[in-house]
């Protein structure tokens, strides 16, 4: 039986990297960017308050990549956000999720992002990687492995697909 989620009085969502970035980034003119930059915001400003929000040491270092004024933006939008740490379970899955071969080498900090979120027993992971992370072929061998396991699944979704499931509430 899969660890339980302890109980909150609201769910958790763990935010993603790009969650912060395109929350942040200066306006995109390309159709697809500009919707997920759009989407991203809608979800800040009119659900975000409905979460417990966390993130992880993992997510601040990636945030504090690239151009400085944009470093302080992704970082500032995080404050007041819990910061989870790193543990050897975190490292374990992480490192097993790659070993594995369900994300590549080079997503390593993605599947620490999925490890975090289940070893926390967070409710929803939040990003826009629909490559690695929202990616249904991807999620499916990851949560039969920790089913195996007896880990927590966490729901790797959208803005959009938490929008309309926040929606119901």
């Amino acid at each position: 039986m899969a660890a339980m989620p302890r109980k909150r009085i609201v769910p958790s969502v763990y935010l993603e990297t790009t969650i912060p970035s395109y929350l942040v980034a200066r306006l995109s003119a390309h159709g697809e960017l500009a919707t997920k930059q759009a989407i991203t915001r809608a979800w800040w400003e009119n659900h975000r308050h409905r979460y417990e929000l966390v993130t992880s040491e993992t997510v601040l270092e990636e945030a504090n990549v690239g151009d400085a004024s944009q470093s302080r933006l992704r970082l500032g939008s995080l404050e007041g956000v819990r910061i989870l740490g790193p543990s050897e379970e975190v490292e374990f899955i992480g490192g097993e999720l790659v070993r594995k071969g369900w994300l590549p080498t080079g997503a390593m900090l993605d599947a620490y992002h999925i490890a975090y979120a289940s070893v926390y027993l967070i409710d929803f992971l939040l990003t826009w990687n629909c490559t690695h992370l929202a990616n249904e072929a991807t999620r499916r061998p990851i949560e039969r492995w920790l089913r195996k396991l007896d880990k927590y699944i966490p729901v790797i979704c959208t803005p959009t697909d938490l929008m309309e499931q926040s929606d119901g509430y």
